[in-house]
């Protein structure tokens, strides 16, 4: 309360007619960009998402859905179709949509903004029953806006937003483990090999550069070095990060198959796997067991992952999931 007794005033919330301001449109431009209606550009559409997600501001849940008929339709947007992560996140995600009686349009993006919002746009256009998967180009501000529209569960990404919905995996404890499997093994000369694909900041970076501190190897940010997150992206990272830094014993990769490159560069350099440079992927692609050597990395349930997406989606409830991750131990650390 106030020196003089009364409560003090409530912040303002945010009205259509503020969003419009925001925006530089109409009120009913605002209406139609909110409420998915065909009158109007995409461009301007998400101008107005956007001013909306800048405000906070939020329409009415229930004369919403009074106002539209949701179709049992479920959008999934993935990076890359032909990154082995995907369609194992995918089957979990088609199993539990049709066990909720949904069904589901793929959209892959290579992680392209135009693309993602492209698929975003037709996920309105379809009156979808919502959307989720996997957006690194697209800006934290358009995902709320498009959040204020049709629900949206947002995977493996750090959010700001408490009223947005997103299923993660523990990267934190995942990249502690691998550096900490790489320490007790003797390896103090450390190094990275990290995705160059996306706009997100990636847990995996942060926390490598955590875990290496804690440990008290120093930074080792100069050591971080970027790629498409790909077997030919990881091979390539891997030759420049041990050419310039070849007193490195140890590599933690963004994802398996960047660890399949690294693999692959350090032979091509004259070193043994694990005995000169040890390597912890992170991920636990299937062919990861089979490859020779065995790769150590950090397992995902990839399917469980994909079923939680939809789990969280139909739910509608603001949350963030956050999936254990496990290390496995193989022969390349």
């Amino acid at each position: 309360m106030t020196s003089s007794g009364r409560q003090p005033a409530r912040p303002k919330r945010a009205t259509i007619e503020d969003v419009a301001r925001e925006a530089g449109v109409g009120r009913q431009t605002v209406s139609r960009a909110l409420n998915d209606q065909a009158e109007i550009a995409p461009e301007t559409r998400q101008r107005v998402l956007e001013a909306a997600a800048r405000l906070g501001y939020r329409p009415n849940a229930m004369a919403k859905g009074m106002r539209m008929q949701r179709s049992d339709v479920i959008g999934l947007v993935v990076s890359d179709i032909a990154n082995p992560f995907y369609p194992a996140v995918a089957r979990g995600v088609y199993d539990q949509a049709e066990a909720s009686g949904c069904s589901v349009v793929l959209y892959n993006t290579d992680a392209e903004p135009v693309r993602e919002r492209a698929a975003l746009e037709d996920v309105l256009s379809r009156s979808a029953r919502g959307v989720v998967g996997f957006f690194y180009g697209t800006s934290e501000a358009a995902l709320a806006g498009y959040a204020a529209v049709v629900p949206l569960v947002v995977a493996d990404r750090l959010l700001t937003d408490p009223d947005m919905m997103s299923v993660s995996n523990d990267f934190a404890a995942g990249t502690r483990a691998a550096v900490a499997h790489l320490v007790q093994r003797g390896h103090t000369e450390l190094g990275m090999l990290d995705s160059s694909v996306g706009v997100a900041v990636d847990e995996r970076r942060t926390s490598f550069l955590a875990a290496c501190r804690d440990f008290g190897l120093g930074d080792l940010s100069e050591r971080v070095v970027q790629g498409p997150p790909s077997i030919e992206g990881g091979t390539a990272a891997a030759t420049a990060l041990l050419s310039a830094y070849p007193q490195v014993t140890g590599v933690f990769a963004f994802n398996d198959l960047m660890g399949v490159g690294a693999v692959q560069a350090v032979a091509a350099l004259g070193r043994r796997v694990a005995a000169d440079c040890a390597i912890v992927g992170f991920d636990d692609l299937e062919m990861s067991a089979y490859l020779d050597p065995p790769l150590t990395t950090v397992r995902i349930d990839k399917y469980v992952h994909g079923q939680m997406l939809v789990k969280t989606l139909l739910a509608q409830e603001p949350q963030r999931l956050v999936l254990p991750v496990t290390l496995i131990p193989r022969a390349t650390a």
